[in-house]
């Protein structure tokens, strides 16, 4: 058997080299890999890996992320698709002759009034982000360029194409009302996640015979502290393990990768505990507790490192 452990290195590492001690000694047979993913936030780099072959072999893969809860991870996520929209326009100066200029920047302002428009008419599964990254230098200069970066989200990634196709429309149609050229490269895009009941089911007899993170007095004031700058309930971090879920039809949250993995290897996901319920993700109450011994145990809740004579770990 080859396994492949994957995502967010020093726990995966740690538990791939856990399995390997135990591999080593005798109590475990079959072959352990440790993949780390490079761009995994914008290029996505396991569909490089996949195209690559580096999971031809393989027969199981586990991945684990961050949480504010600890559990087998039964959910699928969100299929994506990342674009560049960039509009060239003609500069000219801003009061002495407008009429000679041909703003790229209102082109940008036209395309992301047309996406705000359409979100009234998505599915409550869609999502759709954008982030301005250049829209002219001066003030006084008509823009003759203007980029922004565009992601769109879905639960389907039949129902995420559609959108797209429409948000391209929407690029179009701005730089006509401009009279401006415009130019759609894409980035990269993603498939939901298929789950894998069965192995969720087994990691989650694991975690219960492991038990909770144990969080002491001082973790807790930590935790009830991040929560009080971030005007949450003061509840602190939740120690115990979450009962198997039902998988949703269209759960929300982000998006990963593991998604395009999922469909070629079957794929186990832990979540483990790394910050108080409620906390902002991608801020920085989650990296002020990462980088302190409530980030740390859930890295040791990864990594132990026996095995029983059931085959389960602790």
């Amino acid at each position: 058997m080859v396994a492949v452990i994957i995502y967010l290195g020093v726990a995966s590492l740690g538990a791939a080299t856990a399995i390997k001690e135990l591999i080593e000694t005798g109590k475990l047979k079959g072959t352990i890999r440790f993949y780390g993913t490079p761009a995994e936030e914008k290029y996505f780099g396991k569909l490089w890996m996949i195209r690559a072959g580096l999971f031809d072999d393989v027969d199981v893969v586990m991945d684990w992320h961050p949480s504010a809860e600890t559990k087998a991870d039964v959910q699928s996520s969100l299929a994506l698709v990342d674009f560049m929209v960039e509009f060239y326009g003609q500069a000219a100066h801003a009061s002495a002759d407008p009429w000679n200029g041909r703003s790229a920047s209102d082109a940008l302002e036209l395309y992301t009034t047309g996406i705000n428009f359409y979100r009234e008419h998505i599915k409550p599964t869609v999502r759709i982000h954008y982030h301005i990254q250049d829209a002219g230098k001066v003030v006084n200069v008509v823009p003759d360029y203007a980029r922004i970066w565009t992601r769109v989200r879905d639960t389907r990634r039949a129902g995420m194409e559609t959108v797209w196709k429409q948000v391209e429309r929407i690029a179009e149609g701005a730089s006509i009302m401009a009279n401006v050229d415009y130019k759609i490269s894409l980035i990269s895009g993603i498939h939901e996640v298929l789950v894998n009941r069965t192995g969720g089911a087994r990691l989650q007899e694991n975690l219960v015979y492991l038990g909770p993170i144990a969080y002491d007095d001082a973790e807790q004031l930590f935790a009830k502290k991040i929560q009080e700058s971030v005007d949450k309930p003061q509840v602190g971090l939740d120690s115990e393990i979450t009962a198997l879920e039902e998988t949703q039809e269209h759960p929300m949250g982000g998006s990963t990768d593991v998604g395009d993995v999922s469909f070629v290897v079957p794929t186990v996901r832990l979540r483990a505990t790394t910050a108080p319920k409620d906390t902002p993700w991608h801020s920085w109450a989650v990296v002020a507790c990462s980088g302190m011994s409530i980030g740390h145990k859930r890295y040791g809740l990864c990594c132990k490192g026996n095995v029983d004579d059931h085959g389960r770990f602790f």
